[in-house]
């Protein structure tokens, strides 16, 4: 018997509930028979494991819940164990229908009717993944209006998979990629309606296309929230009208005398959105191919000895060893969880703050981890006001969470294994900026403690003058014998024989905060300000209180610690390199440019006065009575700071590579302005080693230059551990040399956070995993979903759950792309596809051969060609040198191997036979080519632009068989057809390979001006890596090289990027850092120029 019926027909057809009759009269039958009372029910949640009496309540069991899995056979009702072919068959097939419904073939529909269409096909299993992820814990009605919504054709007599299900969707799409208003889409769909034949089934409103989808957002929970921060009505204060901490009303408006308990009081002060994150994940492993990209660190990532991913790192492997129950099933997830504060009204003027957390799944691929898809909303803090150090008060849902999801975990419905199992979650790290890494942690993050890795060893001095807290003492980091240690004039004036901070480990940690009592709140402040200032009526226990802060370095004890791993992890709150990366390249550009708010000035020096150092730098008072500041090494002159901004406001850079450079740089003013995050990054890694060339005193300039290597080396994607542990001590020397030349001014608590990056990275993967950048686009995004400013975190979540619903739907239907996955402009060229300025041109004879020639010596197929031909040429002409060798060869071998493949018999290779022939004699020529992850332009091109393409390298072997780096740039991009293939070649003017130079900081130079290898000007286009050149300040005829960037991993299946292109190098660049020897070495003011400060 065929009983399909009980998994694949809805619950609301004729058939199931005919079929669900025929079964509950089958099992009365049977329980009489066995004069029973009860009989087992066979749904989902009682899955035959409950005794039931009444007949009628079974029926409605299966109604409302469907049948329990795998229970064709009703074995427990009475009937013979005979196996039921059609019904097994079931889950194979529908594997079956939905590849062939990928392939555009019509299929049987598991939802009823004759046959389906490919969209159809993918959204009733859609359905079908739901309702096995989803146990059906949702309102029976709304679903079967999904499924009437699927079937239902957008209008009588349109194509079968233009349903009003997926019409909603592709337009609710477009809505939430392009940030629609809902008064603009109401306008669209009314328009739309208009236009369609009479009588046609699309929603007229925003309103009714959400309407359309609602079954398939999940939950969100509002909870209520103390406006002063105390507490969340929630558990145990769920029922209460007023905070039991500080007294204020829970409502906008206070219950008046004989209003009854349910009457409206206009509304919850402060409310907090919860999105249920276990719901989530659930939904994730409903989906076939989500549920197998969970998997991909334990069974896809690449392992070897190299840092690519949070699994390759030491705390993920404690993980794996301490719990090893956990780390057994993959499928298990690690989170990291970063918030911030966003104005969602994008107005300056505005103080509001409202504070989103994300989560971000670690088991996907570095390439998908940070995708907009994929990062989870978790919870929406109302604003107006931060919440502070009261941030554990709005996270305690969450923590619960993970600590259920930890300890029980969660039954789950596993798509791409076709089973149940027990889906477990931890919480790997917090990824937040310095002030919310305090709020977050509960350490203090500023005073004599505000380092969150050296906690109480934290070396800090309060400079008078300056009226700041600074962090210097980087010596205890060097070797115990180092020579700097002794040094005093150098430094702050002392020795330094103290080694580096003892680095506790969490359960260290958790035992200093164990005694810790939290309070939590805003609370309102009781009497005059003045009176409580000067009040002596204070208790012990108060007095005692004060003195037991000011001993503590902690605000609170964490709310993180409720986690049972937590005491486990090495570290538990990384350090955002974004932010240290800006902090640093604004503090440094300030101190060179001078703009007006330095850290040097005359307090700054004042500072160094009491500290009885650098005397030459002290404030000089003239007889007019003016203070003169002498310019100190790192004061620039104002040609320098001409040249610094000049060299800067003419690079160009290749597209994608970051902002215009040049829309920074005022030189009417003498300084840079309007930089962001990333345009620090770019500046510190990239663009200031090369632009301070020719300023500065060489000690000086190399010691910014080392900085600016060293977060340029930590913020690679893929790291060697081994060279870790010399990259620190790299560090350690860089900083101590910048306490010799720059003012303890300089050194606030960013300065200092560097020197625990490499130790972060060691434990907790490469930095680029642990920064803010993709956490910061997302919030801009969330900002982007305000529609109504009067209720703006209403319009957050609104539009989130809405893409949400959307995002899942998209996952099943053909030929739609993804919102949260943007589609890469590089995405399908990877093999080359010209862009701009396509022209036909006829080859001469002369660029015929040569590029032809060139084509030939890089296939793989003709290589054994090559070398007969080479052997042929040297055994005919004994005694001839190499390079007559090699010029015949060019000259002669096209017209060798054609004639050498025509005389072959059965050739196997169709290819080789196409390229004996030749090419046509046409080509294609373009000034734009994508290829490789790069956008290649030529001269001419670049010319016209503002970004700079036609830079290129290539790796070849010279006549003495060494293999060089080749520099140049693309003259002509030609594409030759072979009929059946066509190959790009790029036609360079190369720099002659004497005029290539690597200078003592590390820097290739080369001379544009001097070409040569004008009889091999063609390179295949996918052999070379491109290259930016900046005009060099020391020699303006020269220019310095700059690697380019791509991204090419997660494209067209590129999962390694090694892999995919070998041949590709780094440009090595390798300053010196000259030790200082003897303390009277160090020349604190410069002696070049006398532009100092007069006040």
């Amino acid at each position: 018997m065929d009983r399909r019926w009980m998994y694949y027909a809805h619950r609301s057809s004729t058939e199931y509930r005919e079929g669900v009759t025929e079964f509950v009269t089958f099992a009365d039958n049977d329980r009489k028979s066995r004069m029973s009372m009860h009989m087992l029910c066979p749904c989902r949640d009682c899955k035959n494991e409950q005794m039931i009496e009444d007949k009628d309540e079974v029926h409605a069991h299966l109604i409302m819940n469907g049948f329990m899995k795998k229970y064709t056979c009703w074995t427990k009702h009475g009937e013979q164990e005979v196996p039921d072919v059609a019904a097994e068959e079931v889950l194979d097939q529908d594997v079956e229908n939905t590849a062939a419904a990928r392939e555009g073939m019509f299929v049987p529909s598991p939802l009823g009717g004759e046959t389906i269409d490919l969209d159809t096909q993918c959204l009733s299993t859609m359905l079908h993944d739901i309702e096995d992820a989803e146990d059906n814990d949702r309102d029976y009605e709304k679903f079967s209006k999904l499924v009437e919504d699927c079937q239902m054709p957008l209008y009588d007599g349109c194509k079968s998979k233009h349903s009003k299900l997926s019409c909603v969707l592709e337009l609710m799409k477009l809505k939430a990629s392009n940030g629609w208003s809902d008064k603009s889409f109401t306008e669209l769909l009314e328009l739309l309606k208009d236009l369609l034949p009479e009588g046609n089934n699309l929603p007229q409103t925003t309103y009714e296309a959400k309407q359309v989808l609602c079954p398939l957002g999940l939950e969100v929970r509002r909870i209520h929230a103390c406006p002063n921060d105390c507490i969340l009505y929630y558990k145990e204060y769920a029922d209460l009208d007023v905070c039991p901490i500080c007294g204020t009303s829970r409502y906008k408006r206070a219950k008046s005398e004989g209003e009854g308990s349910k009457s409206k009081r206009g509304g919850p002060v402060k409310v907090v959105w919860y999105l249920p994150i276990a719901e989530r994940m659930k939904r994730m492993f409903a989906n076939k191919e989500q549920a197998k990209l969970v998997r991909w660190h334990a069974e896809e990532r690449k392992v070897d000895t190299m840092l690519r991913h949070p699994a390759d790192s030491v705390q993920w492997r404690t993980i794996d060893r301490i719990y090893q129950e956990f780390s057994d099933d993959p499928r298990n997830m690690r989170f990291a969880m970063c918030t911030d504060g966003i104005n969602p009204f994008g107005d300056l003027s505005s103080r509001h703050s409202t504070w989103p957390v994300l989560l971000v799944n670690y088991n996907l691929p570095p390439w998908l981890c940070f995708k907009r898809k994929y990062i989870m909303l978790a919870m929406l803090i109302q604003g107006p006001r931060q919440p502070g150090n009261d941030i554990d008060v709005f996270l305690e849902p969450i923590i619960d969470d993970f600590e259920r999801l930890w300890n029980e975990g969660t039954r789950t419905w596993d798509a791409y294994a076709q089973e149940y199992f027990n889906l477990h979650a931890m919480l790997f790290c917090t990824i937040n900026d310095y002030p919310a890494l305090g709020n977050l942690s509960g350490q203090t993050v500023k005073g004599k403690w505000a380092c969150s890795e050296c906690m109480k060893e934290t070396r800090s001095k309060w400079l008078k003058h300056s009226h700041k807290t600074v962090y210097m003492g980087h010596r205890r980091f060097l070797p115990r014998y180092h020579p700097y240690r002794n040094m005093r004039k150098n430094f702050n004036g002392h020795r330094d024989t103290a080694g580096p901070p003892t680095e506790l480990t969490g359960t260290e940690v958790h035992n200093l905060v164990m005694g810790i009592t939290n309070e939590f709140g805003k609370k309102r402040k009781v009497g005059k300000r003045k009176e409580k200032s000067t009040s002596k009526e204070k208790t012990e226990e108060h007095v005692e209180k004060q003195k037991t802060k000011e001993r503590s370095m902690w605000k609170k004890k964490s709310i993180f610690w409720r986690l049972p791993y937590w005491k486990d992890l090495e570290v538990r709150h990384c350090i955002d390199l974004m932010h240290v990366e800006k902090n640093v390249c604004e503090s440094l550009m300030g101190l060179l440019l001078n703009p007006g708010t330095t850290k040097d000035g005359l307090n700054a020096r004042r500072d160094l006065e009491d500290m009885g150092v650098r005397s030459e730098l002290h404030p000089i008072t003239t007889e007019s009575g003016r203070v003169y500041l002498p310019p100190a090494c790192y004061t620039l002159s104002k040609e320098e700071k001409i040249d610094l901004l000049t060299c800067l406001s003419g690079i160009k850079v290749p597209s994608g590579y970051s902002s215009r450079i040049s829309r920074l740089v005022s030189l009417q003013d003498l300084k840079l302005v309007g930089m962001k995050s990333h345009d620090c990054h770019v500046l510190i890694t990239q663009l200031l080693p090369v632009a301070i060339r020719n300023i500065l005193p060489p000690k000086v300039r190399h010691t910014i230059q080392r900085l600016c290597s060293f977060f340029h080396a930590i913020g690679q994607k893929i790291i060697d551990p081994e060279g870790l542990d010399e990259l620190q001590a790299e560090l350690v020397r860089t900083l101590c040399h910048l306490e010799m030349y720059f003012p303890p001014t300089f050194f606030d608590i960013m300065e200092h956070l560097p020197v625990h990056l490499v130790r972060q990275t060691k434990c907790c993967g490469p930095a680029f995993m642990t920064q803010m950048y993709p956490c910061e686009r997302y919030l801009g995004i969330l900002k982007g979903y305000v529609r109504n400013r009067s209720h703006p975190e209403g319009s957050i979540i609104e539009s989130y759950t809405t893409e949400e619903a959307i995002e899942f739907c998209v996952d099943y239907m053909s030929e739609t792309s993804s919102i949260g996955l943007p589609r890469s402009h590089h995405e399908g060229r990877l093999d080359g596809v010209g862009t701009v300025g396509r022209k036909t041109i006829r080859l001469d004879r002369k660029v015929y051969d040569k590029a032809h020639f060139t084509v030939l010596q890089h296939m793989t197929e003709v290589v054994p060609y090559v070398d007969e031909h080479l052997a042929v040429i040297r055994q005919e002409n004994p005694g001839r040198s190499e390079s007559w060798v090699r010029n015949k060869d060019m000259s002669s071998f096209n017209e060798w191997l054609k004639n050498r493949i025509a005389r072959l018999q059965n050739l196997s290779s169709e290819t080789l036979q196409w390229l004996s022939q030749g090419p046509e004699w046409s080509a294609t020529t373009w000034q734009g080519y994508d290829i490789n992850g790069y956008t290649f332009h030529t001269v001419k091109q670049d010319s016209k632009c503002t970004v700079q393409n036609s830079g290129l390298r290539i790796e070849a072997a010279s006549d003495g068989g060494r293999r060089d780096q080749y520099y140049g740039k693309v003259e002509q991009i030609l594409e030759l057809d072979y009929l059946k293939f066509k190959v790009p070649l790029f036609r360079c003017r190369w720099v002659d390979l004497r005029n290539v130079k690597v200078d003592n900081e590390g820097f290739t130079t080369v001379n544009l001006a001097n070409n040569a290898y004008k009889d091999e000007p063609f390179v295949l286009a996918k052999q070379v890596v491109q290259v930016f050149y900046i005009v060099d300040p020391c020699n303006k005829k020269l220019h310095v090289v700059r690697e380019g960037k791509r991204r090419i991993v997660g494209l067209d299946n590129i999962a390694d990027e090694d892999d995919y292109n070998q041949h590709v190098h780094g440009i090595g660049q390798e300053i010196p850092l000259e030790e200082e020897e003897e303390e009277d070495e160090v020349q604190y003011a410069r002696v070049d120029h006398e532009e100092g400060l007069f006040l």
